[in-house]
């Protein structure tokens, strides 16, 4: 029996997952540092997700390492199985999340799980800036048109006689405030396109295991014990059979 050692990252979702942002990443809401409930929900979805195993599978070459062959039948099931047996990711008691890691290399199973944490982090940093992305290219379309209008309206008061211009000038007020209001939205925008916030909070990082956590000692002794015995039954068995064919020999 190979041994395995145990790895795992203690962490909590940043209230970052569920508040909106505003302006240079300002939360709206001034709520609690760690994350609800489906914020909770969400980071293991994430950490359990696709996007992280495969970001495993191709850093430490897993198929190798779990000795999966290319030619095998089903290679991603048995990949997948194996994962699934070897990588666990829940919800503890206290509303954290806890991920457990399993390998008979101790320095694999503390990276795997350190890693398992920080792609997860990488990932919502990633959907919120593609998200931005998006949201800019809308609010930067609509701005450059803005600047065109409110230039007309200058342009118009120029030229204009002064009761003409004077009826004007509202409009051109509250256009100008708008351009003003456009350019914040515009700003931001490009603000949450660039930054990077912080959507874990590491409480506990993986660190390489001392000692194995699989076999258990008490098994090791329990299966020692036990082959002993049915050594000892064989043995006996086969005593037995030998006494009985000497009296029928002799018989």
């Amino acid at each position: 029996i190979r041994p395995l050692y145990e790895s795992a990252v203690i962490l909590y979702p940043s209230s970052n997952i569920t508040e909106a942002t505003s302006l240079l990443g300002e939360t709206e809401s001034r709520t609690a540092l760690f994350g609800d409930d489906d914020a909770t929900e969400k980071l293991i979805q994430v950490i359990n997700s696709a996007q992280v195993r495969e970001y495993l599978k191709e850093k430490y070459n897993l198929m190798q390492h779990y000795n999966i062959k290319p030619g095998e039948k089903y290679p991603n099931t048995l990949m997948k199985a194996k994962m699934d047996k070897y990588m666990r990711c829940t919800r503890t008691d206290y509303g954290s999340v806890k991920i457990r890691v399993r390998d008979r290399d101790r320095v694999y199973a503390c990276n795997m799980a350190n890693d398992m944490a920080a792609r997860a982090d990488t990932i919502f940093n990633n959907l919120q800036r593609e998200a931005a992305m998006v949201t800019l290219d809308e609010i930067s379309r609509l701005y450059d048109i803005q600047k065109r209008l409110v230039r007309q309206y200058e342009d118009s008061l120029m030229n204009l006689s002064s009761a003409a211009a004077l009826r004007l000038y509202s409009t051109f007020e509250m256009e100008n405030d708008y351009l003003g209001l456009m350019r914040g939205r515009f700003l931001e925008a490009q603000a949450l396109s660039r930054q990077t916030l912080p959507y874990i909070l590491v409480v506990d990082r993986a660190v390489v295991a001392e000692k194995k956590v699989f076999p258990k000692r008490t098994v090791m002794v329990l299966l020692s014990t036990v082959s002993v015995l049915l050594l000892l039954a064989m043995v006996l068995f086969i005593a037995e059979g030998v006494k009985l064919r000497r009296a029928d020999d002799r018989q």
